[in-house]
């Protein structure tokens, strides 16, 4: 039986590792969607914020 990927990607083997790469990929994968989610200390969800103070400026319409 073939080895599953958490057995050979070095970046998986350790578990803190891995949880702090998945967060990384939940926060960066949700903002290129423009969702904008931050893990909760407490509970350790992810959790879909209303607003970013970085956030682009809508676009609009322009005449042509």
């Amino acid at each position: 039986m073939k080895k599953t990927l958490l057995e050979t990607n070095p970046y998986l083997k350790n578990a803190k590792n891995r949880t702090q790469a998945l967060a990384r990929n939940i926060e960066t994968s949700s903002a290129i969607e423009g969702i904008l989610v931050k893990r909760d200390a407490k509970s350790g969800q992810f959790v879909s914020q209303k607003e970013s103070v970085n956030s682009p400026l809508k676009a609009t319409k322009t005449s042509r």
